[in-house]
Formats: C-alpha cells, structure tokens, sequence
C-alpha cells in the first residue's frame, strides 16, 4: 500500500515511479485492477463527475489529482504539480492548471468537467455582483467582464471539457 494515494484509489495495486527530478512529483501506475472501476471512485469523489473519456481531474485535500489512461493502455494517476504556490483567483467546479505573466497582465487558465453552460450558471451565481457585462466571441455569454480589478474571463468549449482563461 502506497501512502499517498488519496482514499478510494487504495483498494487498488499500483505501482510507483518519479515523473521528474523533483521528488514530490510522482505517478503511480494500476496494476490491479486492470480497468478502473469508476463506481468506487464515484463513492469517494461525488463532486468530481466520472469521465465519458480517459481523462479524470479532481481536487482532493489540498491537492488537485488527475486519473488517464496512458497511449500503452496503462491508467495512470498523479497529482497536478504547479510551478505555483498561490491560491487560485477564482473560486469554482473547476482546477487551476496554469498560471503565467503576459503583456504585463496576470493569466490564470482552469479546466472544468462541467457543461458549458453549467459552468456559466454557477460562476454566475458565484460572481453575480462582480460582473460587470458580457459578450459573445464564439458563443453567447463566452467572455465576461469583471467590475474592479477582476479582469476578465473567457470559457472555451474543448469537446468534453471547459477551458476557462482569467487574465488580470
């Protein structure tokens, strides 16, 4: 049994390997079962929907976690190393996968499983008193601008998932 494995993923063998130089970033491949079974990760994680693909990502604990499965047909399971120690700007059904300085402006990217406009709906709940307009690039509502020094943030629909980029 590997200690680091979050609950639910400890009922399966896996085995280990360091992804990078650095020791903390490490995958940890299934061994058994073959095949995950999506029901027992359900149980655990509710609030991160099961993939209709190979690809699983999910903050758990402190931490936000990915599940896929690898071009040899291994399942593969790591956490997200981010070349960042600050908290996220935004708070949401979505993970931070990158943080980066462009043109002077701050520029957060998250990745959502949610539907598009499922995502809109709570970041609208969310943020209601901070937006200050919308606009439409590629779809209605697809750009939105924030009151204060929120900056701005545009959804992108990419197949089953939504990019959302926050530049401030």
């Amino acid at each position: 049994m590997i200690a680091d494995i979050p609950a639910g993923f400890d009922k399966w063998e896996w085995s280990e390997m360091p992804i990078s130089q650095n020791a903390t970033a490490t995958a940890y491949f299934l061994q058994s079962p073959n095949v995950p079974d999506w029901s027992v990760i359900e149980d655990f994680y509710s609030y991160c929907p099961a993939p209709h693909g190979d690809f699983w990502i999910c903050p758990i604990g402190e931490d936000n976690w990915t599940f896929f499965k690898g071009n040899d047909g291994s399942w593969i399971l790591s956490k997200i190393i981010l070349p960042y120690m600050e908290k996220p700007k935004l708070d949401g059904p979505f993970n931070a996968i990158s943080k980066n300085r462009k043109n002077g402006k701050e520029v957060w990217v998250y990745l959502s499983t949610f539907k598009f406009k499922d995502i809109k709906n709570v970041l609208k709940l969310t943020y209601s008193q901070k937006i200050d307009s919308f606009q439409s690039i590629e779809k209605p509502h697809d750009f939105w601008i924030f009151k204060e020094d929120m900056g701005s943030l545009m959804f992108s629909e990419q197949g089953e998932y939504v990019i959302l980029v926050h530049v401030l």
